[in-house]
């Protein structure tokens, strides 16, 4: 029986090098000879493309918004058909998943303060909407002080989007913090990763811990 792949997903608030650092991890798998399928979530199949025409305000405005609940169960239909129809088949031939945000990024973003711009749902909620949802084989949370992140924001030189401001950012930690001292059993095993220094040197940490992974047996 084939050996099964890996979920990897990189979670971290805006400004915390998850984009960076998976396609990092994608070329090292790929230079190890694995076969790695790069992907992200909201995803590019049709919910995915919804979500994003939602965030951009392409869809609803400030008259017409479209309901929080409703943005984290489209979230969450959007999770559990991009596991069926992209993750899981690429674990099952053997490929490795590098995942910009997953399950924790509901948790972290969608729970988080309304007042502060966050959705303010309940956590147990999120968290029964998406039952159905893969369970990640490892979350990386890339974890940045808020300065460090709004440095690396404003260095992009592009409009602040929602959560790209110090308040939000300070909340959301706040969430990925307490998601770290008592991880849902849903996220899998949950890492926190230093991703305060250059970005070669979180790497290699990534790296040091991907490495346990490739070591365990797993059957597709």
């Amino acid at each position: 029986m084939a050996q099964r792949g890996c979920l990897v997903v990189l979670e971290g608030t805006d400004g915390a090098g998850t984009s960076t650092q998976g396609d990092m991890l994608a070329d090292f798998l790929r230079s190890e000879g694995l076969q790695v399928v790069r992907s992200a979530q909201p995803s590019n199949l049709e919910g995915g493309q919804l979500i994003r025409q939602i965030l951009r305000g392409e869809v609803g405005g400030s008259k017409t918004a479209v309901d929080a609940a409703a943005v984290a169960l489209l979230f969450a239909a959007d999770r559990v058909d991009h596991g069926q129809r992209v993750v899981l088949p690429a674990l099952q031939r053997g490929a490795w998943v590098v995942c910009d945000r997953h399950l924790g990024s509901s948790l972290a973003f969608q729970a988080s303060d309304d007042a502060l711009a966050g959705d303010g749902l309940d956590p147990a909620w999120i968290l029964a909407i998406n039952q159905r949802a893969l369970q990640a084989d490892l979350t990386l949370w890339l974890d940045v002080p808020v300065e460090v992140a709004l440095e690396r924001i404003a260095a992009r030189g592009k409009p602040l989007e929602r959560f790209e401001t110090g308040a939000m950012l300070t909340r959301v930690r706040a969430r990925y913090t307490a998601l770290h001292c008592q991880p849902p059993a849903q996220l899998g095993r949950l890492q926190r990763i230093d991703a305060s220094p250059e970005r070669e040197t979180v790497h290699c940490a990534i790296r040091l811990i991907v490495q346990d992974l490739r070591q365990a047996p797993r059957q597709a």
